[in-house]
């Protein structure tokens, strides 16, 4: 029974999803709903520049999974890092802890710099 659960996701937030979104929608979806901005970078690329109004939380850091769980998980979460790839592990680590609603930048910061 528990192979089919995984296999089909019951017993899970079914409806959970991650949308990856190229930098001119992440911005428009960004504006338009509420939720919140994560930048899961190092704290030293984080002070060397970041998109307005994010929350730096380190995916690194060993309090990372404590951090980003104690964020309300029915409210809209968009995620970047550098390039991408640290948000996209970031965000499949979420929607295993039950957010329903991610957004993760394409290429990361370094689309959003360009």
């Amino acid at each position: 029974m528990q192979i089919i659960k995984s296999l089909f996701g019951f017993g899970s937030r079914t409806n959970a999803k991650i949308q990856v979104f190229k930098e001119d929608q992440f911005k428009k979806y960004l504006l338009d709903t509420q939720g919140v901005l994560i930048d899961v970078r190092t704290p030293k690329e984080f002070l060397e520049d970041h998109i307005e109004n994010a929350r730096n939380i380190n995916f690194y850091d060993s309090r990372f999974m404590s951090r980003i769980t104690s964020l309300n998980k029915d409210q809209p979460v968009f995620i970047y890092c550098r390039n991408g790839a640290r948000s996209a592990r970031a965000a499949k680590r979420m929607v295993k802890e039950g957010f329903l609603e991610i957004y993760d930048l394409k290429g990361g910061f370094l689309a959003w710099q360009k």
